[in-house]
């Protein structure tokens, strides 16, 4: 790789090439006829600029090295979070899926259970692999009222229950319902300050969240909810993240 530290060899040419450098100020110096102060100005200005010739360089290829250093790492780590994804989360729940698909023609016990696994698998995953300590996932499912509402079904990561209910006829609980209808997504960056209609600050601890919908194309199922603690904790790239899951939970969910 080009990223490692410059081999003995070459760090030695270097400091031959600063001394040969400062040698010729000197002899050019000498052969000039300077003498006293300014002979001594010369050559140290002489030593200064070579120095600054072969600095310069130096720095620019260390800040290279750092930075190709730095994303060698963030390839790495993204690397082992989609290996996360698949191992902890994508293949477990392909498997849930099958064997709802088999429970559906068998006995209607076995096939709740397994769904609550299948909500279970999915905001575990959702909680962990998104990159940031203290994530909260939660599910809030769909009941048809009247009025129509979205109840807290399950949550992980964060320890620390969910408290909203999403109503029909609040405005907060007509954005929730709207984005489940339009299959949109929702990301808040800064829910201080770029709130969705019916959102109170003061009820809620975390700062950034998404709202993804669990639908398919004629069914209706609930949504999915990430939070953080801080601004930044989550962005818009992880919407597509969310996305999959939310696809994934309403096809085990289907009945």
């Amino acid at each position: 790789m080009n990223g490692g530290p410059p081999r003995p060899g070459t760090r030695l040419l270097r400091t031959a090439a600063v001394a040969a450098a400062t040698a010729a100020w000197v002899v050019a110096a000498f052969l000039n006829g300077l003498s006293g102060l300014s002979f001594g100005l010369a050559v140290a200005a002489g030593a200064a600029l070579t120095a600054v010739a072969v600095g310069l360089p130096l720095v620019a290829e260390r800040r290279a090295r750092l930075r190709a250093a730095t994303a060698e790492q963030i390839a790495e780590d993204a690397a082992a979070r989609m290996q996360l994804v698949l191992d902890d989360a994508l293949e477990p729940l392909a498997y849930l899926v099958g064997r709802i698909t088999d429970a559906r023609a068998a006995n209607a016990l076995g096939l709740v259970e397994l769904q609550g696994q299948a909500v279970a698998v999915v905001l575990a995953a959702a909680a962990e692999v998104l990159g940031t300590r203290r994530l909260r996932a939660c599910y809030f499912a769909l009941t048809a009222g009247p009025p129509r509402r979205l109840l807290n079904a399950g949550f992980r990561g964060r320890a620390e229950a969910p408290r909203t209910t999403f109503t029909a006829g609040t405005p907060l609980g007509d954005e929730a319902l709207r984005l489940l209808s339009d299959r949109d997504d929702l990301f808040c960056r800064d829910a201080r300050t770029l709130a969705p209609p019916g959102w109170a600050a003061a009820d809620h601890d975390y700062r950034t969240f998404i709202v993804v919908p669990v639908a398919t194309e004629s069914r209706e199922l609930g949504i999915i909810t990430i939070d953080g603690l801080q601004v930044g904790d989550l962005s818009e790239a992880d919407v597509a993240a969310v996305r999959v899951f939310a696809r994934l939970l309403a096809a085990a969910l289907n009945t």
